[in-house]
Protein backbone atom coordinates (compact mmCIF):
# COMPACT_ATOMS: atom_id res chain seq x y z
CA UNK A 1 0.00 0.00 0.00
CA UNK A 2 1.14 3.69 -0.24
CA UNK A 3 2.80 5.44 1.99
CA UNK A 4 0.10 8.43 2.12
CA UNK A 5 -2.76 5.80 2.15
CA UNK A 6 -1.17 4.12 5.63
CA UNK A 7 -0.58 7.02 7.21
CA UNK A 8 -4.66 7.92 6.61
CA UNK A 9 -5.59 4.55 7.37
CA UNK A 10 -3.31 4.57 10.35
CA UNK A 11 -4.46 8.20 11.39
CA UNK A 12 -8.06 7.38 11.29
CA UNK A 13 -7.71 3.48 12.70
CA UNK A 14 -9.02 1.77 10.30
CA UNK A 15 -8.74 -1.77 9.49
CA UNK A 16 -6.19 -2.95 6.46
CA UNK A 17 -5.49 -6.04 4.66
CA UNK A 18 -2.86 -7.93 2.93
CA UNK A 19 -3.04 -11.33 1.50
CA UNK A 20 -6.31 -12.03 3.08
CA UNK A 21 -4.85 -10.98 6.98
CA UNK A 22 -7.07 -8.88 8.37
CA UNK A 23 -5.99 -6.61 11.16
CA UNK A 24 -6.59 -2.97 12.98
CA UNK A 25 -3.64 -0.64 13.69
CA UNK A 26 -3.46 2.07 15.87
CA UNK A 27 -0.85 5.21 14.54
CA UNK A 28 -0.98 6.40 18.23
CA UNK A 29 -0.38 2.86 19.73
CA UNK A 30 2.50 2.93 17.12
CA UNK A 31 4.46 -0.21 16.39
CA UNK A 32 8.02 -1.42 16.85
CA UNK A 33 9.64 -3.64 14.65
CA UNK A 34 12.52 -5.97 15.01
CA UNK A 35 14.89 -6.14 11.85
CA UNK A 36 17.90 -8.73 11.70
CA UNK A 37 20.95 -8.93 9.09
CA UNK A 38 24.28 -8.71 8.87
CA UNK A 39 25.22 -5.59 10.71
CA UNK A 40 27.68 -4.08 7.56
CA UNK A 41 24.62 -4.86 5.29
CA UNK A 42 22.19 -2.89 7.58
CA UNK A 43 24.53 -0.39 7.67
CA UNK A 44 24.21 0.66 3.55
CA UNK A 45 23.07 3.96 3.02
CA UNK A 46 20.76 3.30 0.98
CA UNK A 47 18.98 0.68 3.83
CA UNK A 48 19.06 3.45 6.28
CA UNK A 49 17.47 5.89 4.06
CA UNK A 50 14.69 3.70 3.16
CA UNK A 51 13.82 2.75 7.17
CA UNK A 52 14.36 6.33 7.54
CA UNK A 53 11.84 7.15 5.10
CA UNK A 54 9.09 4.31 6.82
CA UNK A 55 9.36 5.78 10.14
CA UNK A 56 8.82 8.95 9.02
CA UNK A 57 5.82 8.19 7.11
CA UNK A 58 4.11 6.05 9.52
CA UNK A 59 5.10 6.49 12.80
CA UNK A 60 6.25 3.57 13.49
CA UNK A 61 9.91 2.10 14.13
CA UNK A 62 12.35 -0.36 13.11
CA UNK A 63 14.63 -2.05 15.76
CA UNK A 64 17.77 -2.89 13.67
CA UNK A 65 19.62 -5.85 15.14
CA UNK A 66 22.66 -6.03 13.36
CA UNK A 67 24.76 -9.20 13.29
CA UNK A 68 28.30 -10.06 13.33
CA UNK A 69 29.31 -9.47 10.20
CA UNK A 70 31.39 -12.85 10.00
CA UNK A 71 29.11 -15.07 11.67
CA UNK A 72 25.67 -13.29 10.96
CA UNK A 73 23.95 -16.61 9.11
CA UNK A 74 24.96 -18.79 11.75
CA UNK A 75 23.71 -16.38 14.66
CA UNK A 76 20.37 -15.51 12.27
CA UNK A 77 19.92 -19.77 12.80
CA UNK A 78 20.04 -20.48 16.07
CA UNK A 79 17.63 -17.33 16.73
CA UNK A 80 15.25 -18.77 14.38
CA UNK A 81 15.28 -22.44 15.69
CA UNK A 82 15.31 -21.62 18.90
CA UNK A 83 11.94 -19.77 17.84
CA UNK A 84 13.37 -15.58 17.96
CA UNK A 85 12.14 -15.01 14.70
CA UNK A 86 12.41 -11.50 13.81
CA UNK A 87 9.49 -9.49 12.06
CA UNK A 88 12.08 -8.76 9.25
CA UNK A 89 14.81 -10.83 8.03
CA UNK A 90 17.74 -9.70 5.51
CA UNK A 91 18.95 -13.11 3.75
CA UNK A 92 20.76 -13.43 0.39
CA UNK A 93 18.70 -14.94 -1.92
CA UNK A 94 20.50 -18.45 -2.53
CA UNK A 95 19.89 -21.98 -1.37
CA UNK A 96 21.20 -21.48 2.09
CA UNK A 97 17.69 -19.86 2.58
CA UNK A 98 16.55 -23.30 3.05
CA UNK A 99 17.70 -24.15 6.53
CA UNK A 100 15.22 -21.13 7.54
CA UNK A 101 12.47 -22.96 5.82
CA UNK A 102 10.95 -20.43 3.88
CA UNK A 103 7.29 -21.61 3.03
CA UNK A 104 6.86 -21.77 6.90
CA UNK A 105 8.26 -18.70 7.93
CA UNK A 106 8.23 -16.06 5.35
CA UNK A 107 5.01 -13.96 3.82
CA UNK A 108 4.58 -15.03 0.05
CA UNK A 109 4.80 -12.04 -1.87
CA UNK A 110 3.76 -13.64 -5.34
CA UNK A 111 0.86 -11.98 -6.23
CA UNK A 112 2.06 -8.51 -5.00
CA UNK A 113 1.74 -5.69 -7.27
CA UNK A 114 5.77 -4.86 -7.17
CA UNK A 115 6.49 -8.55 -8.46
CA UNK A 116 6.13 -7.53 -12.68
CA UNK A 117 8.47 -4.46 -11.32
CA UNK A 118 11.79 -6.56 -10.87
CA UNK A 119 14.22 -6.72 -12.88
CA UNK A 120 14.13 -10.18 -15.01
CA UNK A 121 17.70 -11.44 -14.18
CA UNK A 122 17.07 -10.34 -10.32
CA UNK A 123 13.32 -11.77 -9.60
CA UNK A 124 14.35 -15.70 -9.69
CA UNK A 125 16.68 -14.71 -6.86
CA UNK A 126 14.05 -13.43 -4.90
CA UNK A 127 11.81 -17.36 -5.64
CA UNK A 128 11.57 -20.16 -3.56
CA UNK A 129 9.58 -23.28 -5.31
CA UNK A 130 8.42 -20.45 -7.46
CA UNK A 131 7.18 -18.72 -5.06
CA UNK A 132 8.30 -14.76 -3.99
CA UNK A 133 9.44 -15.27 -0.51
CA UNK A 134 11.11 -11.45 -0.32
CA UNK A 135 11.51 -8.53 -1.69
CA UNK A 136 15.07 -7.96 -3.79
CA UNK A 137 16.43 -4.50 -2.49
CA UNK A 138 20.21 -4.35 -2.42
CA UNK A 139 23.19 -2.62 -5.00
CA UNK A 140 23.21 -5.13 -8.32
CA UNK A 141 26.01 -4.97 -10.69
CA UNK A 142 26.52 -6.67 -14.25
CA UNK A 143 29.41 -9.18 -14.27
CA UNK A 144 31.31 -10.19 -17.49
CA UNK A 145 34.80 -9.49 -19.11
CA UNK A 146 35.81 -6.16 -18.72
CA UNK A 147 38.61 -4.98 -21.34
CA UNK A 148 41.25 -2.34 -21.78
CA UNK A 149 39.39 -0.56 -24.72
CA UNK A 150 42.55 1.28 -25.70
CA UNK A 151 45.00 -1.79 -25.63
CA UNK A 152 42.89 -3.23 -28.17
CA UNK A 153 42.16 -0.62 -30.46
CA UNK A 154 45.45 0.46 -30.40
CA UNK A 155 45.95 -3.40 -31.95
CA UNK A 156 43.18 -3.69 -33.98
CA UNK A 157 41.22 -6.14 -32.18
CA UNK A 158 37.27 -5.78 -32.67
CA UNK A 159 35.19 -6.71 -29.47
CA UNK A 160 34.18 -10.92 -29.43
CA UNK A 161 30.92 -11.76 -30.09
CA UNK A 162 31.91 -15.70 -30.18
CA UNK A 163 33.51 -17.98 -27.97
CA UNK A 164 36.16 -18.29 -31.49
CA UNK A 165 36.47 -14.74 -31.20
CA UNK A 166 37.30 -14.50 -27.97
CA UNK A 167 40.33 -16.88 -28.29
CA UNK A 168 41.67 -14.95 -31.29
CA UNK A 169 41.28 -12.13 -29.44
CA UNK A 170 43.61 -13.39 -26.66
CA UNK A 171 45.88 -15.37 -29.66
CA UNK A 172 46.85 -11.78 -30.91
CA UNK A 173 47.19 -10.08 -27.22
CA UNK A 174 49.60 -12.96 -26.75
CA UNK A 175 51.56 -12.48 -29.90
CA UNK A 176 52.00 -8.66 -28.87
CA UNK A 177 53.09 -9.31 -25.51
CA UNK A 178 50.09 -8.66 -23.66
CA UNK A 179 48.31 -11.12 -21.05
CA UNK A 180 45.10 -11.53 -21.84
CA UNK A 181 43.52 -12.41 -18.96
CA UNK A 182 44.71 -11.53 -15.47
CA UNK A 183 43.49 -14.52 -13.18
CA UNK A 184 43.74 -13.90 -9.25
CA UNK A 185 43.56 -17.71 -9.20
CA UNK A 186 45.80 -18.28 -6.19
CA UNK A 187 42.71 -16.64 -4.41
CA UNK A 188 40.44 -19.47 -5.97
CA UNK A 189 37.35 -17.53 -5.73
CA UNK A 190 37.85 -15.38 -8.66
CA UNK A 191 37.97 -17.60 -11.14
CA UNK A 192 34.49 -16.41 -10.99
CA UNK A 193 33.62 -20.21 -12.97
CA UNK A 194 29.42 -19.95 -11.57
CA UNK A 195 29.61 -17.34 -14.89
CA UNK A 196 29.91 -20.11 -16.85
CA UNK A 197 26.59 -22.35 -15.67
CA UNK A 198 24.30 -19.29 -16.12
CA UNK A 199 23.30 -20.00 -19.37
CA UNK A 200 23.59 -23.70 -19.06
CA UNK A 201 20.98 -23.50 -15.77
CA UNK A 202 18.61 -21.02 -18.06
CA UNK A 203 18.19 -23.46 -20.82
CA UNK A 204 18.34 -26.65 -18.54
CA UNK A 205 16.21 -25.68 -15.30
CA UNK A 206 15.63 -29.13 -14.41
CA UNK A 207 19.14 -29.61 -13.48
CA UNK A 208 19.23 -27.66 -10.43
CA UNK A 209 15.95 -29.12 -9.35
CA UNK A 210 18.08 -32.89 -9.97
CA UNK A 211 20.84 -31.99 -8.80
CA UNK A 212 19.31 -30.58 -5.46
CA UNK A 213 17.47 -34.16 -5.12
CA UNK A 214 20.93 -35.87 -5.63
CA UNK A 215 19.42 -37.69 -8.92
CA UNK A 216 22.41 -36.02 -11.25
CA UNK A 217 26.19 -35.41 -10.81
CA UNK A 218 28.38 -32.04 -12.49
CA UNK A 219 29.69 -35.33 -14.55
CA UNK A 220 26.07 -35.59 -16.29
CA UNK A 221 26.10 -32.43 -17.47
CA UNK A 222 28.06 -31.59 -20.72
CA UNK A 223 29.02 -28.40 -20.11
CA UNK A 224 30.18 -28.55 -17.37
CA UNK A 225 33.54 -30.74 -18.72
CA UNK A 226 33.18 -27.89 -21.41
CA UNK A 227 34.07 -25.24 -18.94
CA UNK A 228 36.66 -27.64 -17.18
CA UNK A 229 38.27 -27.93 -20.58
CA UNK A 230 38.49 -24.52 -21.46
CA UNK A 231 40.01 -23.59 -18.29
CA UNK A 232 42.95 -26.05 -18.55
CA UNK A 233 43.57 -25.13 -22.35
CA UNK A 234 43.74 -21.71 -21.66
CA UNK A 235 45.99 -21.67 -19.08
CA UNK A 236 48.24 -24.28 -20.88
CA UNK A 237 48.31 -21.33 -23.82
CA UNK A 238 49.33 -18.54 -21.47
CA UNK A 239 45.64 -16.52 -21.73
CA UNK A 240 46.36 -16.18 -17.93
CA UNK A 241 50.02 -15.19 -17.59
CA UNK A 242 53.23 -17.41 -16.13
CA UNK A 243 52.23 -16.67 -12.83
CA UNK A 244 48.50 -17.09 -12.30
CA UNK A 245 48.64 -19.86 -9.52
CA UNK A 246 50.43 -17.46 -7.18
CA UNK A 247 48.08 -14.11 -8.69
CA UNK A 248 46.27 -13.10 -6.07
CA UNK A 249 42.91 -10.02 -6.21
CA UNK A 250 45.13 -6.93 -4.44
CA UNK A 251 47.03 -6.62 -7.34
CA UNK A 252 44.21 -6.27 -9.68
CA UNK A 253 44.41 -3.18 -10.25
CA UNK A 254 47.79 -2.64 -10.60
CA UNK A 255 47.99 -5.08 -13.16
CA UNK A 256 45.71 -3.84 -15.44
CA UNK A 257 46.56 -0.40 -14.88
CA UNK A 258 49.53 -0.76 -16.11
CA UNK A 259 48.51 -2.72 -19.01
CA UNK A 260 50.16 -6.45 -18.12
CA UNK A 261 47.11 -7.28 -18.70
CA UNK A 262 44.15 -6.78 -20.79
CA UNK A 263 40.86 -8.54 -19.43
CA UNK A 264 39.33 -9.32 -16.14
CA UNK A 265 36.17 -11.60 -14.91
CA UNK A 266 34.51 -9.34 -12.66
CA UNK A 267 31.48 -7.08 -11.92
CA UNK A 268 31.17 -3.47 -13.48
CA UNK A 269 30.49 -1.44 -10.07
CA UNK A 270 33.84 -2.50 -9.15
CA UNK A 271 35.50 -0.06 -11.54
CA UNK A 272 33.82 2.29 -9.34
CA UNK A 273 34.56 1.39 -5.80
CA UNK A 274 37.65 -0.32 -5.75
CA UNK A 275 39.88 0.43 -9.09
CA UNK A 276 42.19 2.68 -8.60
CA UNK A 277 42.50 5.28 -10.91
CA UNK A 278 44.87 7.54 -9.63
CA UNK A 279 47.96 5.49 -9.61
CA UNK A 280 48.13 4.26 -12.78
CA UNK A 281 48.02 4.77 -16.66
CA UNK A 282 44.63 3.57 -17.89
CA UNK A 283 41.75 4.80 -15.46
CA UNK A 284 38.49 2.78 -15.10
CA UNK A 285 36.82 4.82 -18.01
CA UNK A 286 39.25 3.05 -19.70
CA UNK A 287 37.55 -0.38 -19.56
CA UNK A 288 34.30 -1.64 -21.43
CA UNK A 289 32.47 -4.51 -20.75
CA UNK A 290 31.75 -7.68 -22.95
CA UNK A 291 30.22 -11.17 -22.62
CA UNK A 292 32.15 -13.51 -20.59
CA UNK A 293 33.10 -16.39 -23.43
CA UNK A 294 34.30 -20.10 -20.77
CA UNK A 295 33.63 -22.91 -23.00
CA UNK A 296 29.63 -23.02 -22.38
CA UNK A 297 28.08 -20.37 -24.50
CA UNK A 298 29.26 -19.79 -28.18
CA UNK A 299 27.44 -15.67 -27.86
CA UNK A 300 28.90 -15.62 -24.15
CA UNK A 301 26.92 -14.33 -21.48
CA UNK A 302 26.57 -11.61 -18.60
CA UNK A 303 25.64 -12.02 -14.83
CA UNK A 304 23.17 -10.27 -13.06
CA UNK A 305 23.54 -9.53 -9.38
CA UNK A 306 23.21 -11.13 -6.59
CA UNK A 307 20.95 -9.43 -4.20
CA UNK A 308 19.47 -9.05 -0.26
CA UNK A 309 16.12 -9.76 -0.02
CA UNK A 310 13.73 -8.28 2.73
CA UNK A 311 11.83 -10.74 4.30
CA UNK A 312 8.88 -11.03 6.54
CA UNK A 313 7.73 -12.91 9.23
CA UNK A 314 4.45 -14.58 8.37
CA UNK A 315 4.14 -16.21 11.89
CA UNK A 316 4.93 -12.76 13.73
CA UNK A 317 2.67 -10.46 15.93
CA UNK A 318 3.19 -7.33 13.64
CA UNK A 319 3.07 -9.00 9.81
CA UNK A 320 1.06 -6.22 8.98
CA UNK A 321 2.88 -3.27 9.57
CA UNK A 322 5.88 -5.52 8.47
CA UNK A 323 4.31 -6.42 5.19
CA UNK A 324 3.95 -2.60 4.78
CA UNK A 325 6.93 -1.55 5.13
CA UNK A 326 8.19 -3.78 2.60
CA UNK A 327 5.34 -2.94 0.01
CA UNK A 328 6.66 1.27 1.46
CA UNK A 329 10.56 -0.35 -0.12
CA UNK A 330 8.98 -1.68 -3.52
CA UNK A 331 7.15 1.85 -4.25
CA UNK A 332 9.09 3.53 -7.11
CA UNK A 333 8.80 6.80 -5.36
CA UNK A 334 10.37 5.42 -2.09
CA UNK A 335 13.03 3.50 -3.66
CA UNK A 336 14.37 6.10 -6.12
CA UNK A 337 14.82 8.09 -3.17
CA UNK A 338 17.02 5.19 -0.99
CA UNK A 339 18.82 4.76 -3.87
CA UNK A 340 19.14 8.56 -5.45
CA UNK A 341 23.01 8.71 -6.76
CA UNK A 342 23.80 5.08 -5.67
CA UNK A 343 26.56 3.08 -8.16
CA UNK A 344 24.48 0.00 -8.92
CA UNK A 345 22.74 -1.30 -11.26
CA UNK A 346 18.64 -1.60 -11.48
CA UNK A 347 17.15 -4.15 -9.29
CA UNK A 348 13.43 -2.54 -9.55
CA UNK A 349 12.38 -1.54 -14.20
CA UNK A 350 11.22 1.89 -12.47
CA UNK A 351 14.75 2.72 -11.13
CA UNK A 352 15.91 6.01 -12.01
CA UNK A 353 18.00 7.95 -10.18
CA UNK A 354 20.93 5.18 -9.45
CA UNK A 355 24.13 5.45 -11.10
CA UNK A 356 25.09 3.30 -14.18
CA UNK A 357 28.53 2.24 -14.59
CA UNK A 358 30.22 3.91 -17.66
CA UNK A 359 31.16 -0.10 -18.44
CA UNK A 360 27.30 -0.80 -18.93
CA UNK A 361 26.46 2.55 -20.71
CA UNK A 362 29.05 1.94 -23.29
CA UNK A 363 27.62 -1.59 -24.25
CA UNK A 364 24.11 -1.53 -23.00
CA UNK A 365 22.41 -3.62 -25.90
CA UNK A 366 24.63 -6.44 -25.57
CA UNK A 367 24.46 -6.22 -21.40
CA UNK A 368 20.25 -5.96 -21.65
CA UNK A 369 20.70 -9.24 -24.60
CA UNK A 370 22.76 -11.67 -23.15
CA UNK A 371 22.51 -10.82 -19.29
CA UNK A 372 20.87 -14.01 -17.30
CA UNK A 373 19.83 -14.41 -13.68
CA UNK A 374 22.72 -15.53 -11.34
CA UNK A 375 21.55 -19.23 -11.00
CA UNK A 376 24.69 -21.65 -9.62
CA UNK A 377 25.13 -20.16 -6.91
CA UNK A 378 22.33 -19.26 -5.42
CA UNK A 379 20.02 -22.16 -6.76
CA UNK A 380 22.57 -25.14 -6.30
CA UNK A 381 22.61 -26.72 -2.75
CA UNK A 382 26.34 -27.30 -1.96
CA UNK A 383 27.48 -24.94 -4.62
CA UNK A 384 30.72 -23.57 -3.48
CA UNK A 385 32.41 -20.62 -5.54
CA UNK A 386 35.66 -20.86 -3.16
CA UNK A 387 36.30 -24.74 -3.47
CA UNK A 388 35.80 -24.96 -6.92
CA UNK A 389 38.49 -22.25 -7.90
CA UNK A 390 40.34 -24.70 -5.76
CA UNK A 391 39.38 -27.57 -7.98
CA UNK A 392 40.09 -25.52 -11.44
CA UNK A 393 43.66 -24.03 -9.97
CA UNK A 394 44.67 -27.94 -9.45
CA UNK A 395 43.25 -28.44 -12.97
CA UNK A 396 45.15 -25.49 -14.85
CA UNK A 397 48.18 -26.29 -12.72
CA UNK A 398 48.25 -30.25 -14.36
CA UNK A 399 47.63 -31.50 -11.05
CA UNK A 400 44.89 -33.64 -11.55
CA UNK A 401 42.79 -34.31 -14.92
CA UNK A 402 39.77 -32.71 -16.20
CA UNK A 403 37.85 -35.87 -15.06
CA UNK A 404 39.24 -35.59 -11.71
CA UNK A 405 38.58 -32.12 -11.34
CA UNK A 406 34.74 -32.40 -12.33
CA UNK A 407 34.82 -35.14 -9.69
CA UNK A 408 35.93 -32.72 -7.04
CA UNK A 409 33.79 -30.10 -7.06
CA UNK A 410 31.22 -32.22 -7.43
CA UNK A 411 32.02 -34.41 -4.01
CA UNK A 412 32.12 -30.98 -2.44
CA UNK A 413 28.70 -30.20 -3.44
CA UNK A 414 27.18 -33.60 -2.72
CA UNK A 415 29.25 -33.71 0.82
CA UNK A 416 27.20 -30.36 1.83
CA UNK A 417 24.15 -31.14 -0.11
CA UNK A 418 24.26 -34.52 2.16
CA UNK A 419 24.67 -32.58 5.30
CA UNK A 420 21.56 -30.23 4.83
CA UNK A 421 19.65 -33.27 4.32
CA UNK A 422 20.88 -34.81 8.14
Amino acid sequence: MKKKMFAALMAACMTVSVFGSVVTASAADGVTLTLYGNADDLAKPYMQKIISLWEESSGNKIDQQGLDTDNAETIALTKFTTGDIPDLYIHFGNSNLKNFNPEENFVDWSDADWVSDIQDSVLPQATYNDKVIGLPFWEASNSGCFYNTKIFEELGIEQPTTQEEFNAACDTLLENGVQPIYLAAADAWPILYQFALDPVLEEHPEYIEKLNAGEMSYADIPEFTDMCTWFKEAADKGYFGKNFASDTWDYTSEVLGTGEAAMLFCWDTWFDTDYDSESYDYVGDDFGIMPVFMGTCDEGTYEGGNVNLMLVNKNGDNVEAASDFVNFMADPENYNQAFDGVSTAAVFKQETTNVNSTQYDGNKDSVDKLIRASSAQPKIVGFNQQEGGKALLQLMNGDISVEECVKLIDDDRVATLESFAQ
